[in-house]
């Protein structure tokens, strides 16, 4: 085989501007209740309302926070990540990728269908970085990751939630390779960068490939090139609709919306907060025309950031595991006076007194 591979096509499937699509998809294949996922919602800074409008914007940190989470309480020695996903391999079919994924079964080829997985990766809801590369007769699908820093977590959960996501992007891929190209499309083998799970035997036998655990990468092989061969579904026509589309969903169909509403979703995709000139530089206008047009909506950037703060707050403050302080941090603040100060202009107590009219007694808040 060549050594110096050539590469066919790169690019960053974590973005940081996402919806939370992605993310609901995982409740669905883990079987999380609708009160986990509003428990887990909350403590990652989220409103209730995500959980029902698929466009609503989080950021990728917010959503490793969820994976975090979902890794801790719903997975574990006897039921890992990579039985979870190519168990329900057959349900996560290029569709769940809506528009993006009709665009791509539809490209002419195999390295245009991927060039549009990478030119709009906030619809993608990937977590890796993915490298395409042909040596000799094999394609190689290569995903790396780089260790994301989240507070207070030890090293062995971070290991655990890399691999999670790498995993989830990997049997992800596999699927989108079998639509695009042809469900008997069977990969030569498939590589982990981790250690085998001791529930592997029970899918060990459904997969048509050789899986390898403990190797230098997250790979998918496949016999073949990816080169310009034409798809079996390729049509001009409807790849250029469903393009455009893309393009309008990847500005997060802003225009369909109000500002308020637009100043507001930014505002909950991001903690602490995004600033007023950062929130304009995402909606592509100057600090005085956000001003200006929020005015004749009859708001402010002050006003909106305060109620999503009070909610925010409101939220941490019914997980009996979050100090005062924490809260306080997690929102912005550095001081604990100063949190203490805004919590009791927005609700009419301090934080320690509401807790004691909304926590159940006997719960371990401080």
């Amino acid at each position: 085989m060549d050594h110096n591979p050539t590469v066919i096509a790169s690019g960053n499937l974590a973005s940081s501007q996402r919806t939370v699509t992605g993310l609901l998809g995982q409740l669905v294949f883990l079987n999380v209740s609708d009160e986990d996922a509003l428990a887990l919602f909350n403590d990652a800074g989220l409103p209730a309302r995500a959980l029902a409008e698929p466009d609503f914007p989080i950021s990728l940190e917010q959503e490793l926070i969820i994976c975090m989470a979902l890794v801790r309480r719903f997975l574990g020695h006897d039921r890992s990540a990579v039985r979870v996903f190519f168990q329900r391999m057959d349900s996560i079919g290029i569709e769940n990728l809506g528009v993006l994924g009709m665009a791509m079964r539809h490209a002419a080829t195999a390295v245009a269908a991927l060039q549009v997985c990478l030119n709009f990766p906030q619809l993608t809801w990937g977590h890796s970085r993915l490298v395409v590369s042909r040596a000799s007769d094999v394609s190689l699908f290569t995903f790396t990751m780089q260790r994301p820093q989240i507070r207070d977590t030890q090293a062995a959960d971070i290991d655990a939630l890399v691999n999670y996501c790498l995993t989830l992007d990997l049997v992800t891929s596999l699927r989108n390779i079998q639509d695009i190209a042809t469900a008997e499309t069977v990969p030569l083998y498939i590589t982990f960068p981790f250690a085998q799970p001791a529930d592997w035997h029970l899918v060990q036998e459904s997969l048509p490939c050789a899986v390898e655990f403990s190797c230098a990468e997250a790979c998918l092989a496949f016999s073949g090139g990816f080169d310009n061969a034409p798809l079996p579904k390729a049509n001009p026509l409807v790849y250029r609709s469903y393009v455009t589309i893309a393009e309008k969903l990847s500005l997060m169909l802003a225009e369909e919306i109000s500002l308020t509403e637009r100043v507001t979703r930014w505002l909950w995709a991001y903690t602490p907060p995004l600033k007023r000139g950062e929130v304009a530089g995402q909606l592509s206008m100057s600090e005085r025309s956000l001003t200006r047009q929020l005015g004749r909506e009859g708001t402010s950037y002050a006003s909106l950031l305060a109620n999503v703060q009070a909610e925010r707050a409101r939220n941490y403050m019914r997980n009996p595991n979050l100090t005062v302080s924490e809260i306080g941090y997690r929102l912005g603040y550095t001081e604990p006076a100063t949190f203490t100060r805004a919590f009791t202009k927005w609700t009419g107590s301090s934080p320690l007194k509401w807790r004691k009219l909304h926590i159940a007694p006997g719960s371990d808040a401080d």
